[in-house]
């Protein structure tokens, strides 16, 4: 992102240039009294500019030290966390599917929700690489994990039903790591584990991604249809945004899972709040009800 500074510099200059122009222009055509008038005003853009410069620089410093304490308070609330909610999820078993390319948030969620006392079953990363809407690609995956389309049922679709029902009730989980070889998904972790609660993380750096489309949207409702209690997050920086996908299904989501106020209403979602948490225009409300939040 350009700075602010930037802009205003830019603007500046240009008058200051425009100021030169006229001064220069005027010497060829104008009486040394006008040339005078336009030197005090050439002076008067250029006393403006390094006001204006200064004035950025005080705003700059104000800037990184709010920046400063933000940061500062986001590490005490994250600490206090596990103190505060300690054991909310105790005796959930709770499986991460990661549908979005932020990586880092998958391994921070996990220890996060270990925190508080949920059990981790197994982290499942849908490939990045693998082009879902390459009908042989997806043919060949289903092919390979010897799994037959139902009526009506399309191969893309046959596949996310076979991950959803290893994940939620350890079903064909053997049809699991022919899926793994062709690409389709990375998996770590103890998939014999029924799961109750599940956490897909997604989010794109591309705004051309149709993931959240073509994945996200027939993967959630397959989850909630085998019983499982559903949240989507990603992080608040996400380019492009799951949330108004996610937001046809019945999943409660959280689009700021990267602070601290975001991974404590996705704690509140695991245990059975719904709602769209989070900062962005598609959140309904930023602190869960079951904390004091109101309406």
């Amino acid at each position: 992102m350009i700075d602010l500074r930037y802009h205003v510099y830019s603007l500046a200059a240009v008058f200051f240039a425009l100021a030169i122009g006229i001064v220069i222009g005027s010497s060829f055509v104008g009486k040394p009294a006008d040339k005078q008038h336009m030197l005090r005003i050439a002076e008067g853009y250029e006393r403006d500019m390094v006001a204006l410069r200064t004035e950025m620089g005080k705003q700059q410093d104000n800037l990184r030290a709010a920046r400063g304490d933000f940061d500062r308070g986001e590490r005490m609330c994250a600490a206090l966390i596990p103190v505060a909610l300690k054991d909310k999820l105790l005796y959930h078993n709770v499986a991460i599917i990661q549908t979005g390319d932020y990586d880092e948030l998958a391994a921070d969620l996990r220890a996060l929700l270990q925190s508080v006392g949920a059990h981790v079953t197994s982290v499942t990363k849908i490939s990045p690489s693998f082009d879902f809407e390459d009908p042989a690609l997806v043919s060949g995956a289903l092919s390979a994990a010897g799994v037959d389309s139902k009526q009506e049922e399309s191969d893309r679709a046959a596949i996310l039903r076979v991950i959803a029902e290893a994940i939620v009730g350890a079903k064909h989980i053997e049809k699991l790591s022919p899926l793994e070889g062709k690409n389709v998904v990375n998996l770590s972790g103890d998939y014999t584990r029924w799961n109750r609660d599940i956490v897909i993380i997604g989010g794109s750096s591309s705004e051309d991604s149709r993931r959240a489309e073509l994945v996200d949207v027939p993967l959630a409702d397959r989850l909630v249809g085998l019983g499982a209690n559903v949240v989507g997050c990603e992080p608040v920086s996400a380019t492009l945004s799951y949330v108004p996908a996610w937001k046809r299904t019945a999943i409660a989501t959280v689009d700021n899972a990267d602070r601290s106020y975001g991974q404590v209403a996705l704690i509140c979602a695991l245990a059975g709040e719904t709602a769209h948490f989070g900062q962005k225009r598609t959140a309904d409300r930023l602190i869960p009800q079951t904390l004091g939040g109101g309406e």
